[in-house]
């Protein structure tokens, strides 16, 4: 049964940063991922609280990857280089897909105002929640929780 209250998730095209999995430059769509969970995490390099969080994202994408809950690092690089983020994304050590927001347009599609700002997608692409500021692990958790079930 559909809950009237759920918003859908507006599609994107985000252009990745190179890691194990892709190529940089090449380019996937959230639609790509339905009937999958999705975690959208909107940040930027010299963001420090998103800074802070990325290691517990990480640990939450190595948890959730074999049960298929995907992770989307979003970026808009109007206040950093190319170079901070690819450099933030090597510190940390994270793994899971980053890409760049050209223009900003899915943060607006999103309404994110504030960073970080999380987003969480269950599987029939729905929004069931969206978070502004750092998350830990044990909110990580409860949130995934409530997108896998």
């Amino acid at each position: 049964s559909e809950n009237a209250n759920s918003e859908v998730a507006n599609d994107f095209n985000l252009i990745l940063f190179e890691n194990d999995e892709h190529r940089g430059g090449d380019r996937i769509r959230l639609s790509q991922f339905r009937g999958d969970p999705v975690v959208l995490n909107f940040w930027f390099p010299s963001c420090p609280p998103c800074r802070a969080e990325i290691p517990d994202i990480e640990t939450s994408f190595k948890r959730y990857q074999n049960v298929g809950v995907y992770f989307l690092g979003i970026t808009n690089l109007e206040l950093d280089s190319k170079k901070d983020a690819l450099d933030f994304i090597s510190e940390t050590g994270a793994t899971y897909t980053f890409g760049i927001d050209v223009g900003g347009s899915i943060m607006r599609s999103y309404g994110v105002n504030g960073f970080p700002s999380t987003i969480f997608i269950n599987s029939e692409h729905e929004i069931v929640r969206s978070w502004v500021g750092m998350l830990d692990s044990e909110k990580l958790e409860e949130f995934i929780q409530e997108i896998v079930n």
